[in-house]
């Protein structure tokens, strides 16, 4: 249909027709909004990897010492952004300060909307406090893989197996930080991740305390409950305590069976 308002013509149009078009202009932007983000991104590549050359050349051993938790701190964002693959990290001073959590969040949660892989090695004992566990609970929910493990741990940072971050004192972090990018050193770290990685168990199994691993090495051994808690120091009382919230934790209705089923666990 043909219409005549004041001096132009108008002419209706199938709105289907019209929504398509509009669509098909939206996309087209949009098209060109994304190409113009795949571009800046490859412009601040080229200027990363400049960077990095530039390091390179002024580091003969492909090592660089950074001073001050400050510039640590940004270092760690400045690699873990520009990180595309995978993020392997290892932290061994078990529970993890509020201070830490919040410095650490933002860019993990970044990295891992990005797609980033995440991996990561805590001690078993750091699962023991609850603001810890929150957090890597939420990191794990998110995507990231975590694991535990008993013993001593090396503090590293590997990002996309081409840069590494470690302590120069493991006793003292504010002493400093090497930025590691020798591809001999960065594939012996990688290997000894590799390695603590196969031994350590998923973030989310059960484990048990210290108290409770005395409890329940001391009930395999001793008989009677009085005996028990004498050679551990604690009251009968809190004794049986523990033995009855092992057994619910196993399962178990008695404590033969509760024996059986934590050796079946790897609990003693």
């Amino acid at each position: 249909m043909v219409a005549v308002v004041g001096t132009r013509r108008v002419e209706a149009v199938d709105p289907f027709v019209v929504l398509e078009r509009l669509v098909e202009n939206r996309l087209g932007e949009l098209q060109e909004e994304f190409q113009r983000v795949i571009s800046s991104r490859h412009l601040v590549n080229i200027l990363l990897d400049d960077q990095r050359e530039g390091r390179c050349r002024s580091e003969s051993d492909g090592v660089e010492r950074i001073e001050g938790l400050d510039r640590i701190r940004a270092r760690i964002d400045e690699l873990a952004f520009f990180a595309h693959r995978e993020v392997l990290s290892v932290q061994p001073n078990g529970a993890l300060s509020a201070a830490a959590i919040e410095g650490a969040k933002e860019a993990d949660l970044r990295a891992l909307r990005r797609g980033t892989a995440m991996r990561t090695i805590m001690r078993t004992d750091a699962l023991h406090d609850q603001r810890t566990a929150d957090y890597l609970t939420e990191l794990s929910a998110r995507g990231a893989r975590i694991r535990n493990l008993n013993g001593p741990l090396e503090r590293m940072l590997i990002f996309d197996g081409r840069v590494a971050m470690v302590p120069v004192d493991s006793e003292e972090v504010s002493r400093g930080a090497l930025i590691i990018r020798q591809p001999g050193l960065i594939s012996s770290l990688t290997a000894l991740f590799e390695r603590c990685w196969a031994a350590a168990e998923d973030f989310g199994q059960e484990h048990l305390t210290e108290a409770e691993h005395q409890v329940l090495r001391t009930m395999v051994r001793v008989e009677k409950d009085e005996a028990g808690a004498r050679e551990l120091g604690i009251s009968v009382r809190t004794y049986r305590g523990h033995i009855a919230q092992l057994l619910r934790r196993l399962n178990a209705t008695h404590r033969t069976q509760g024996v059986l089923a934590a050796r079946d666990r790897g609990w003693i």
